[in-house]
C-alpha cells in the first residue's frame, strides 16, 4: 500500500515506522546533485526520490552517468551497504582520504561500509550505473550532515543533509 497523499505532496522521504507501503521505479523522480561544487563537472548524480526510511535505516537509490564521480566524504554515525544493480563502479572505503581501500563493483555486487568509514566512488563502465544505499544510524538521531574531503582541500568541510527531509517542499 502506497501513500498517495505523500506522492504528490513531492516529499523527499517517506517514513514507515508502523505501516507498510510500496513506491514503484516509475512513481520515484531524480534529483540531481551538484552543490558540492557547481562549477566541477562531474561530480553530479540523481537521488531517485523518495528516500524510504524506517526506526534505524535509510534505503536510496540512486543513479550515476557514465563516467562520473563522487568525491570522498562519511555520513557520521551510520554504517553503509551499497547494492549496484547496473553498471559497473569503483568504491575507496577508508577513514580518510588517502587511506583508502578500493573494491570494483558490478551488477548484483554489494558492498559493506564500517561505522567511521567514507566512500569516494565513481562509475567506470561502459554505461550508466544505478545503485542502492542503505544507511543503518547508530545512535538515537540521524545525522544531519555529510562531511566532505574534497580534491585539493587540506581540510574536510560540512554539508548539510536537508536532502533527507519528510516534509514536502515549500514547506
Amino acid at each position: 500500500m502506497k501513500d498517495e497523499a505523500l506522492m504528490k505532496n513531492d516529499v523527499a522521504l517517506l517514513e514507515g515506522k508502523d505501516k507498510p507501503f510500496v513506491i514503484k521505479f516509475g512513481e520515484r523522480r531524480a534529483r540531481w546533485e551538484s552543490s558540492l561544487q557547481p562549477d566541477k563537472v562531474g561530480w553530479e548524480r540523481a537521488l531517485m526520490q523518495p528516500t524510504l526510511t524506517g526506526v534505524n535505516f535509510r534505503f536510496a537509490p540512486f543513479y550515476l552517468p557514465f563516467g562520473r564521480w563522487r568525491p570522498f566524504h562519511i555520513t557520521p554515525n551510520t554504517e553503509l551497504f551499497v547494492f549496484v544493480l547496473e553498471g559497473e563502479m569503483e568504491w575507496g572505503v577508508g577513514p580518510e582520504m588517502d587511506k583508502l581501500q578500493w573494491f570494483r563493483l558490478g551488477k548484483y555486487d554489494s558492498l559493506f561500509v564500517p561505522l567511521g568509514h567514507g566512500v569516494d566512488y565513481g562509475n567506470v563502465g561502459r554505461g550508466d550505473a544505478m545503485y542502492i544505499c542503505g544507511h543503518a544510524r547508530v545512535g538515537d538521531k540521524w545525522p544531519t550532515n555529510v562531511i566532505w574531503q574534497l580534491p585539493g582541500e587540506e581540510k574536510p568541510h560540512s554539508h548539510d543533509l536537508g536532502a533527507w527531509k519528510s516534509e514536502p517542499k515549500g514547506k
